[in-house]
């Protein structure tokens, strides 16, 4: 016999919501999320997933952005609902990554599995079948997943899923103007403001420090948004010299600084990854140049110990709840049996700080 499955905090949550539908508790608007959240005793994200699960299935229905939603007299309880297996597909490994993607992807799988679903990380990585989608093929078989979700994926990627049957949910990466569920973060507008605060004081020479899946086989959009408006401030950009090839490593790092330095240095960088902060600061500190005093730094995502830094780092700030909450939303729509194509973008903002100061140059 097949072992009972526990409802999770979500499920009880929506069925206790429905039983006051049914008992006239509660009728015509539902109080909003702060209300229930008080008289139900649980959290407002459990609140909310309840909500969309009964939205999903007909029970509510949405008047419009920060309006109440209407209870549909008389929706029985969709009977259809599936416990799903929901495979996670990495770029590269999680333990390898910066804070803010481990705490996005700890944070869906939680909701996910709040949902009562089944959430597993596939042993490979993007990175690990040399962005091969034969090998991903084989690797999709294996797992034998209901739903995929996938972080920072290639185009040929997304491409391989948007061809195939499988419900996939693409969160970042490069899958633009396919035909497939997803949240992103636009840098457009932080990008434009950054390098505005830079020119601003007198930079010309500003160069950006990214991972390779923003630079090939073409830029991506936050690099060219980056092009763009180094372009309209008429600076003339050199992609090789603004947006520089590198071998991604240790080595690979200090070798390209030591090449920006040489000849034609940079009055600014914006770095894309936390973790290359700490050894471009102490390369800079070794070569006696100061930061802001004679090179300004951006790092290009938020993590915990930028607030450790003194001068503190200027960054962008990428929300994560809107990302999230529309992951696990997803999810419960796959659940019905329903097809969710909807895509979001979120914007990123940019946050100026003490390691921004005039070129000196």
């Amino acid at each position: 016999m097949k072992p009972l499955r526990r409802q999770s905090l979500v499920e009880q949550t929506a069925d206790h919501l429905r039983d006051g539908f049914r008992t006239g508790r509660w009728s015509g608007k539902l109080p909003g999320v702060l209300s229930l959240s008080k008289a139900l005793g649980v959290s407002r994200d459990t609140i909310r997933e309840a909500v969309w699960l009964l939205e999903e299935e007909g029970a509510l229905k949405a008047s419009g952005a920060g309006k109440s939603r209407v209870i549909v007299p008389g929706r029985k309880k969709a009977t259809h609902r599936r416990v799903l297996r929901v495979a996670l597909l990495l770029y590269s490994p999680l333990s390898q990554d910066n804070s803010q993607s481990q705490e996005l992807i700890l944070s869906i799988k939680h909701g996910v599995e709040q949902a009562g679903h089944v959430f597993v990380i596939c042993p490979k990585t993007i990175e690990d079948l040399g962005n091969n989608t034969a090998r991903l093929s084989r690797v999709i078989n294996e797992m034998e997943a209901d739903a995929w979700m996938v972080y920072s994926g290639t185009r040929e990627v997304y491409e391989w899923f948007a061809k195939s049957s499988l419900p996939v949910f693409a969160l970042g990466g490069r899958s633009l103007g396919l035909s497939m569920a997803g949240s992103r973060t636009d840098l457009s507008s932080a990008m434009s403001e950054a390098v505005d605060a830079l020119v601003e004081r007198g930079h010309r020479r500003i160069v950006l420090i990214c991972q390779s899946i923003w630079r090939q086989p073409s830029l991506g959009l936050a690099a060219q948004a980056f092009v763009n408006r180094l372009s309209q401030h008429s600076l003339k950009p050199d992609v090789a010299y603004n947006v520089p090839d590198w071998p991604e490593s240790a080595e690979g790092l200090q070798k390209l600084l030591k090449a920006l330095f040489f000849a034609t240095p940079p009055t600014a960088l914006l770095l894309h990854e936390p973790m290359l902060a700490p050894p471009t600061l102490a390369f800079l500190a070794g070569r006696g140049l100061k930061v802001p005093g004679d090179v300004s730094v951006i790092n290009l995502m938020p993590d915990p110990a930028l607030a450790w830094y003194r001068p503190e780092l200027a960054h962008f700030d990428w929300p994560l709840l809107p990302h999230v909450h529309r992951a696990v939303r997803w999810v419960e729509v796959v659940a019905l049996g329903k097809a969710d194509k909807e895509a979001i973008t979120v914007s990123a903002k940019f946050v100026p700080a003490g390691t921004i100061g005039k070129a000196t140059k």
